[in-house]
């Protein structure tokens, strides 16, 4: 089980964070995710069940490599919502080495209760930097989301990461 403390400057509040992924044979992905407000005691949840499926290794180089379809239940919305998404990862360093990478996601998503489409998508830099000191892993994501037209970063060292829109909200995330 996955679990964090999280602090973001929107909530205003520290929240306790758990999550659990169960896969099984098939690519059947259940993912089970909460969160308490440690401030006013609120809880969220997540459900997620999805279905993954992986481009073979010899398919043409604008391929997804990933596609998942499938169901979130969310106890803000409360409402069920179904859809799909894919993924191109595409390695831009020089080496061949995978430090620096490009990835392209997009999808979309319809609710039970709310019929309209939710689309979404981002395209994000991601550089690498094994032992940037001693035992300390760094990475950098620059991205775009093109959903809400706001660029992002995300810098991440072992446990910590921070996270910005570079205009009102960041947030700091502890691996526990």
């Amino acid at each position: 089980m996955e679990t964090s403390l999280r602090y973001d400057s929107n909530r205003r509040a520290l929240c306790l964070f758990a999550k659990e992924r169960f896969t099984n044979n098939e690519d059947v992905v259940l993912t089970v995710s909460g969160s308490l407000d440690t401030r006013d005691g609120r809880i969220d949840g997540r459900a997620h069940v999805r279905k993954r499926f992986f481009a073979p290794a010899r398919t043409t180089p604008l391929a997804p490599d990933r596609a998942d379809i499938g169901l979130t239940y969310e106890t803000r919305r409360d409402d069920v919502r179904y859809g799909a998404r894919v993924r191109k990862l595409l390695d831009v360093t020089p080496s061949g080495s995978g430090m620096t990478t490009l990835g392209i996601r997009g999808g979309v998503s319809y609710g039970i209760k709310r019929q309209a489409a939710e689309i979404e998508g981002t395209i994000e830099l991601t550089h690498k930097v094994f032992n940037f000191q001693e035992d300390q892993d760094l990475r950098l994501r620059l991205g775009y989301d093109v959903a809400t037209r706001k660029p992002y970063a995300n810098l991440r060292e072992n446990n910590w990461s921070f996270q910005t829109d570079f205009q009102r909200s960041w947030s700091v995330c502890y691996d526990l």
